[in-house]
Order: structure tokens, then sequence, then C-alpha cells
């Protein structure tokens, strides 16, 4: 069993810093939006393809070692396919992605679903992963559960977490930033007209310790915890490898 996650003394001054951080971003956020919202659509599409570009390097080194060549990989809430079309050529893996909205392109297949069944038979893919998609579904145990249903070997998770109260109320400005205010302004830059964008927002976010006791009871072994920290915004994000019940934990 992997060791729990303990915040190192230089984290916990990370944290304390991060109350007058949040009041800075806060607004510097919110002039954000009005700039994308001006600024010209290839600038625009340049700096949103920097970030994609920045989170799909983080996600690809947490499943280096997870995934191995040869594997079919499943990702729960795929988004626009971008990781699946990075990991697929990387790690040598068959890949499968599907969502509840229609994000993808034209340059992979991304299958619907309704959220709750993912339509695929019992143990069928190797490794299964969803990138900030549980605070974003009201029954997270069922959706594990279907993970778990579908996988052979590992599950890896990666989420948004806090650990103070004004972290907490940060994180959750920023899930409504990115999703809502800079999805509707990528809807207007995409389809020339303005679009709130639907995203599922109960917000159920959790500790680190709450997030690895929660995967337990779901009857899953957590190998791996290994959080990030934002180098200046008050953000944290982790990531957790699980094991699937009667694989071999060394695999």
């Amino acid at each position: 069993m992997a060791r729990m996650y303990r915040p190192s003394l230089a984290d916990r001054l990370r944290f304390l810093a991060g109350l007058p951080l949040s009041l800075i971003y806060v607004p510097i956020m919110l002039l954000t939006v009005l700039a994308y919202a001006l600024m010209p659509k290839g600038l625009f599409a340049r700096l949103q393809e920097d970030n994609r570009r920045k989170e799909i390097d983080a996600r690809m080194a947490a499943m280096v070692g997870v995934a191995k060549p040869g594997d079919r990989v499943l990702d729960v809430g795929a988004g626009r396919g971008d990781f699946l079309k990075a990991i697929g050529p990387a790690l040598g893996a068959e890949t499968i992605g599907f969502d509840i909205i229609d994000y993808s392109d034209d340059d992979i297949d991304i299958g619907m679903f309704d959220g709750k069944t993912i339509p695929l038979e019992g143990k069928s893919v190797d490794v299964s992963m969803a990138a900030f998609v549980l605070h974003h579904t009201r029954d997270q145990a069922d959706l594990l559960g279907e993970m778990k249903r579908v996988t052979r070997r590992r599950i890896v998770i990666f989420e948004d977490t806090w650990f103070t109260p004004w972290q907490y109320l940060f994180v959750v400005w920023n899930d409504f930033y990115s999703n809502i205010a800079m999805g509707s302004i990528k809807a207007i830059r995409d389809q020339g007209k303005f679009a709130i964008v639907a995203m599922p927002m109960p917000l159920t976010f959790r500790r680190v310790a709450a997030w690895e006791r929660f995967f337990r009871e779901q009857g899953l072994t957590v190998l791996q915890t290994r959080v990030r920290h934002a180098k200046i915004k008050p953000m944290s994000k982790v990531t957790f490898v699980l094991g699937v019940a009667g694989d071999d934990p060394s695999g």
C-alpha cells in the first residue's frame, strides 16, 4: 500500500501564501476573460494550444510505467481527444474515449455515453483514466464502479484538490472560470456566436486523504499519490494510480 501524502513544510507555507494570491488572481482572471474575448482568433488559438500541451505533458509523465505497449487505454471524459492522440503513438497503446458532450474533432473518434454506463464489456481495457472528471460527477462511486468493471489492471485519476478553506474557494472559482467562462469564449471563437457552455458543476472536490479513503471504500488499492502545485497560482492537482482487485500490484 502506498504511503499517504503528507504536505512538507514548504507546501504548508505555500498554502498560507495562497490567501493573498487568491485575492490577486481572481480579478486578474476576470480581466483575462475579457482579453481572450477581444484578442485575435489566431493568438487565442495558440495560447489555448500551449495550455493544453502543458497539461497533456503532465498527464503523459504520470502514465509512463502505468500503460504499456499494446495496452488498451480508456479515457473517460476524453473531451477533444487530445490526450488519446498523444498517448497512442508515444506508448504504443490502443486508445478509446468517451464523453457526455461532443467536443471531438475529425482526427479521433470519441464515443458518447450517458455519464453512467460505459458501453464496454467487462475487463476489456488494461488501463482507464479520468482527468478532472470526478468533481463534475454527483454519483462518483457509480462512475468509478463502471471504470473498475471494465478495467483489468490500473485506474488513473487526475483531480484538483485543496488544503485550506481559501484554496477550496479558489478551486471552485477556477472550475467556473475554466469550464463556463472560458468554455463560452471558446464557443464564441469556434461558432461565431455567444453560447453558455453546459457543464455539470456539482463541485464534488475532496482533500487528498478523502480521495484516498474514497478509493479504498470502492475496493481499489491506492498504489501512488502524486501532488503537484502550480508555481504561483494557488492551485494543486493530484494524480492517483489505483490497482484493481485481482491484479498484481507490482505489474
